[in-house]
């Protein structure tokens, strides 16, 4: 009797550990991703999963300690991630949250770094990490593809919290990650 219990308790151990090791597994790179990422779109309508009309869209990633350490380790990470995400750890960007703005116009349209803004933060060109000179901003043809580094101060964002982010009057709400 004691040795049938014994193997119920372990069947039932063993049936229970994998399911807890299963959801202890990390995040993979798409998922990190898409929990730290809003669009906005300019001058774009919405309907359902079609916009129409939009002159481009801007992607606000968040780049926090998780997401930077999957993509300096996942093969198949963006370039443009890994790149930027060098800057997370920097003396620069301390008590600051590190954003990288990916941005591709459809048509003729102009990027003013000034205009963007996270929360009630509005985003300055001291808050440009890039170099000057490599900083896509003005007049960008149609078909343009880049991205912006940029930093804000911590305190614009709260853990759990809701978060608008923007570019002049177009906005996307944004939840904060749990750590």
């Amino acid at each position: 009797m004691k040795r049938l219990a014994r193997v119920c308790v372990f069947l039932l151990a063993v049936s229970i550990f994998p399911g807890a090791a299963w959801a202890a597994q990390p995040k993979s790179l798409d998922d990190l991703l898409a929990e730290r990422s809003a669009n906005v779109w300019i001058d774009g309508q919405v309907l359902g999963d079609l916009v129409l009309g939009a002159k481009a869209r801007l992607t606000f990633v968040y780049v926090d300690t998780p997401l930077a350490t999957t993509a300096r380790n996942d093969p198949g990470a963006p370039e443009w991630l890994t790149w930027h995400s060098r800057h997370l750890g920097e003396k620069y960007l301390k008590g600051r949250a590190l954003f990288i703005l990916r941005f591709e116009t459809f048509t003729p349209w102009e990027l003013v770094p000034g205009k963007l803004f996270v929360g009630t933060y509005a985003v300055s060109s001291e808050d440009v990490l890039s170099r000057k000179e490599y900083t896509p901003s003005g007049e960008l043809p149609s078909g343009f593809t880049g991205t912006l580094p940029f930093s804000v101060p911590k305190t614009a964002l709260k853990t759990g919290a809701e978060v608008a982010l923007g570019y002049e009057k177009e906005a996307a709400k944004w939840k904060m990650p749990e750590k």
